[in-house]
């Protein structure tokens, strides 16, 4: 028998092993919907089992985290961070399919009960490599478009990122290798003024 993790107290900010706890008993509440045939909450279950492992790599970072589209944000920064490790597209896939069949089923009640299903189990299966990237110390990054500079704009709060900046530690405002809070600007080698 599988021991359910405790929904860990309220409160404003939750700590990196009350974010695994969470994702953990979110998996296991996914698979008793699932039993029941509630595939609208299994699906979400899923999708916030990721939602959590995306928090404590934006909490690991300084990032804000608190609405959908950060989350988002998040997400498609760390594929993009991590790249080699989705190069099978698995961990992708499954992380889309979260998303997709998870959590916008919720909403939209569309994906059978056999879908959801693979959904949950994508998703337990990946969670030990998307706790390991959450819990990683950030990779150099150089921003390659527009659209991870307005997402990396966002999570930091520093709007004055350009295409071309680079960061020894992947826009972290936590895990400066100067100490300086900021990427280093490709073009003029420069440090970039923080939020």
């Amino acid at each position: 028998m599988t021991t359910i993790p405790p929904i860990p107290p309220h409160g404003e900010h939750q700590t990196p092993d009350e974010r695994r706890q969470l994702a953990r008993r979110f998996i296991i509440d996914a698979r008793q919907e699932l039993a029941t045939g509630n595939r609208l909450q299994a699906g979400e279950k899923a999708w916030g089992a990721v939602a959590q492992m995306f928090k404590l790599a934006a909490e690991r970072r300084g990032w804000q985290h608190m609405s959908h589209p950060h989350i988002v944000n998040i997400g498609r920064h760390l594929r993009a961070e991590y790249e080699e490790d989705y190069a099978s597209q698995t961990l992708a896939d499954a992380i889309y399919d979260a998303y997709d069949k998870g959590h916008r089923n919720f909403y939209e009640n569309w994906t059978s009960l056999d879908e959801v299903e693979r959904v949950v189990e994508g998703i337990e299966e990946f969670l030990p490599t998307l706790d390991a990237m959450a819990s990683a110390e950030p990779r150099p990054f150089t921003i390659t478009s527009n659209t991870q500079r307005d997402a990396l704009r966002m999570l930091t709060g520093n709007y004055q990122l350009q295409v071309g900046d680079r960061s020894d530690a992947g826009f972290s405002l936590r895990h400066q290798p100067d100490g300086n809070g900021s990427g280093d600007r490709a073009d003029s080698g420069g440090g970039l003024e923080g939020p």
